[in-house]
């Protein structure tokens, strides 16, 4: 080829392969790809080899963005995957991805959880997953205690489960007033929205639904929280005069150094029995009576007129099955726990072996406390239905409640028996049932 010849090609070789360059070559590389063509259009012009002064290495282009919810099963956890609670006693709904952050509610065994897009970044952070529950409630839940489904288990239709039913019924709305959140409450008095205050929440809740007002603690200093006429304030003094004929000790609050009273720290770590409710009651103007421990007699003192605070539980032992490995059998037929697997029962730090438990699936579902938790029966629905105010409960307000789903959480109490509270004009009786 003459020289005359190349000199006339190079143009048009030129033109094409810049053009070729700028639709197949990302902009960020254009400059450099376009030097290389310039070379050897000039190498070529000139009849010399074209050997590059650099070499070009053009990136593949980025892989297409995951669809939302397109893996379900792929181990990775995104929008739209259904989850499944896997811990015996279920698993915290918290604000932020951290076991330290303020605690929502929980969801019990085998619940499912469906993967949502959080307030900010990605659903998956820290260990944790942002979900939204069967109640539609949102928050993070750990990654350890749930488990991605399967495309064919996520294709399956639910279990039925309590919490499927869970719901706030015209009949339920109408005692929003008297419903008392025992974790909210705490906020009033500079708590961390995290203490067990079911007994004394519960009890306030049978207060105000009969008309009853308990007295704030004396003798606190002007400025303190507890002498305020909150909804906290009240709890607190539901506890403290709880206690105050029995442990007085043990009532959540102490007094310090210069006799100022003060709400101490370890207060989640009380207990607010039988006895102290009943305290508590008699300090407002109230009465209580004994309800025998099944849905019938409850029901009997809710239409006498009566508030009834019924103790209950979220948790009940596992049962062996004949291929409980015998290593792991309890006595009463039931199983040790083994949560890490290994063949070898878990121990406390007593080194006691200790009982499997897991979440009841025919009650409602668990918000806060999951065994010796109080609750408050307000009233009854047309239909039968009991209208119970947990104070612990995700949705924050009454719910309708079976019958059977009541007698449910009752099961496994030791057969404790309800209070059937009562304003002051309401003598004392013993309340009987079927």
């Amino acid at each position: 080829m003459t020289d005359a010849i190349r000199r006339s090609l190079g143009p048009i070789i030129r033109t094409v392969a810049n053009a070729t360059v700028q639709q197949a070559v990302p902009p960020a590389m254009q400059p450099a790809a376009k030097a290389v063509v310039d070379f050897a259009v000039s190498s070529f012009e000139q009849g010399k080899p074209a050997r590059a002064p650099m070499s070009l290495q053009v990136p593949p282009p980025p892989p297409p963005p995951l669809m939302e919810g397109g893996g379900q099963g792929n181990a990775t956890l995104e929008v739209g995957d259904v989850l499944q609670v896997t811990s015996g006693i279920g698993v915290n709904l918290r604000e932020t991805p951290s076991a330290d952050s303020k605690r929502l509610g929980g969801f019990g065994n085998t619940t499912r959880l469906e993967v949502v897009a959080p307030p900010e970044g990605t659903p998956e952070q820290n260990g944790f997953v942002y979900v939204s529950g069967p109640d539609g409630a949102r928050g993070w839940v750990s990654t350890e205690f749930t488990r991605e489904l399967t495309e064919a288990e996520a294709a399956q239709a639910p279990a039925t489960t309590a919490s499927s039913t869970d719901v706030t019924t015209e009949a339920a709305a109408a005692y929003q007033p008297v419903y008392v959140d025992q974790f909210k409450s705490e906020k009033d008095v500079g708590g961390d929205e995290q203490n067990a205050n079911c007994g004394p929440a519960a009890t306030l809740t049978a207060l105000r639904n009969e008309g009853l007002e308990i007295p704030l603690i004396d003798m606190l200093p002007p400025d303190s929280l507890l002498g305020q006429r909150t909804t906290g304030a009240e709890v607190q003094a539901v506890r403290y005069w709880g206690n105050q004929e029995n442990d007085s000790g043990d009532d959540g609050v102490t007094t310090d150094a210069d006799g100022k009273n003060i709400l101490r720290e370890s207060e989640n770590g009380h207990y607010t029995g039988i006895v102290d409710i009943q305290n508590a009651v008699t300090k407002a103007g109230g009465t209580t009576a004994s309800v025998a421990p099944n849905t019938t007699a409850i029901a009997e003192a809710v239409r006498n007129g009566s508030t009834v605070v019924v103790l209950g539980t979220f948790l009940e032992y596992v049962k062996a099955t004949p291929e409980t490995p015998e290593a792991l059998r309890a006595p009463g037929d039931l199983v040790y726990a083994d949560k890490d697997a290994d063949g070898v029962a878990d121990t406390n730090d007593a080194g006691e072996k200790i009982l499997a438990t897991q979440a009841k699936s025919d009650t409602w579902t668990r918000g806060g406390g999951a065994v010796e938790h109080f609750v408050a029966v307000v009233g009854m629905a047309e239909n039968g239905n009991f209208i119970v105010c947990d104070p612990a409960h995700p949705l924050k307000a009454p719910i309708e409640v079976e019958p059977s789903k009541l007698a449910a959480f009752m099961r496994g109490n030791g057969g404790t028996h309800p209070i059937a509270v009562n304003g002051a004009s309401t003598s004392e009786t013993e309340t009987t049932g079927g």
